[in-house]
């Protein structure tokens, strides 16, 4: 089954493309949706990996991967650059087929000790159906803890009304910094929704990326070719500073559903000290509240102190992890993630 079933990433791309025109259930997360696992097989999935389609009903599927650094795990379709990760059109999918294609992994493929999938949000129904999918497959499952997801439910509220529930200390940065930035009459802000500036914002973003703190992208392709996507599917919110015509900020939002997902953000560390970052997320919220109208401003991936003062709630992502308790390997995994978590259960009593 396994040679048959997982594939190389180009011919994954080619399977998933032909789907990309059926009809996409109503409010689905971009990081659900074909064309994000069609962009991450073609530019962000490790070298030597490969990838499969499992079909779990009319127009549902479940994306997979191998990865060479990780013999014998059963892997989602999801890199570092995953916030969030399920079925294709989840409310599609059959509990049936899912435990039919769980107890096939396990019967048949003896090299699969363990399964995880991750991040999920434990409320979809994707998290439910896998679970229960690979329980009665045959699976020893459970949960573990991906990252806290720190957000922010709009309720109507005003960008105003917005503003004045955030800390004072962030508010005087935002007015402050806004002032000295305008009043040099060399500053500017630009919201890139598509068109022909496109490219050269994205060539913007690498370059404030590249001048930034952050470690540089293992997958160059990977940002703009999202950027390309988004302009596709309505989704792009490119925001970029500029301060003599050089940017020094620049941040990557999608939009859909009603959600606005804050994807990557960087500034020019040379001008940190004009808080030009903070000045452009201040301009996307606003954007995002008064022009798309969104439900909920979504910070994605990570407990940093900084997302506490531009959000205000907090949640889970977790994943989930099994285990083929026909294998010698599967048991032994299996012993050491139950006892680890009853350890630290005693730890904490």
């Amino acid at each position: 089954m396994t040679n048959k079933f997982f594939v190389e990433p180009t011919e994954f791309s080619r399977q998933i493309a032909a789907y990309a025109g059926s009809e996409m259930q109503p409010g689905i997360d971009p990081h659900l949706t074909h064309p994000w696992f069609q962009l991450l097989a073609e530019t962000a999935v490790p070298e030597g990996s490969r990838l499969a389609l499992a079909n779990v009903g009319r127009d549902s599927f479940l994306p997979l991967m191998t990865r060479p650094d990780q013999p014998g795990r059963l892997l989602a379709l999801s890199t570092f650059y995953t916030p969030l990760f399920g079925l294709i059109n989840e409310s599609l999918a059959d509990p049936s087929a899912l435990g039919l294609l769980a107890a096939t992994l396990r019967k048949r493929d003896a090299n699969f000790y363990e399964a995880r999938f991750a991040p999920m949000d434990t409320d979809s129904r994707s998290y439910k159906l896998l679970r229960e999918g690979f329980a009665s497959g045959g699976w020893l499952v459970d949960d573990y803890f991906s990252f806290g997801n720190w957000y922010y439910p709009v309720e109507g509220k005003s960008y105003v009304a917005y503003l004045a529930e955030r800390p004072s200390r962030l508010r005087n940065t935002i007015e402050r910094a806004g002032k000295k930035l305008t009043q040099s009459g060399e500053f500017s802000l630009e919201i890139i929704c598509g068109g022909n500036r496109l490219e050269a914002a994205i060539a913007d973003f690498v370059t404030v990326y590249n001048r930034s703190w952050k470690v540089p992208e293992p997958f160059i392709a990977f940002i703009p070719g999202l950027c390309r996507l988004a302009t596709q599917q309505g989704w792009l919110r490119l925001g970029v500073a500029r301060l003599k015509g050089q940017p020094i900020a620049a941040q990557l939002w999608l939009v859909a559903s009603g959600k606005a997902h804050i994807v990557k953000l960087a500034y020019d560390e040379s001008f940190a000290k004009t808080s030009a970052g903070t000045v452009l997320t201040a301009a996307l919220i606003r954007y995002v509240i008064e022009t798309d109208a969104v439900d909920e401003v979504d910070y994605l991936m990570g407990d940093d102190p900084y997302k506490k003062e531009w959000m205000s709630q907090r949640r889970e992502r977790r994943g989930l992890i099994a285990f083929n308790k026909s294998t010698l390997f599967g048991l032994a995994a299996a012993s050491k993630h139950y006892g680890g978590k009853l350890y630290k259960a005693l730890i904490n009593r």
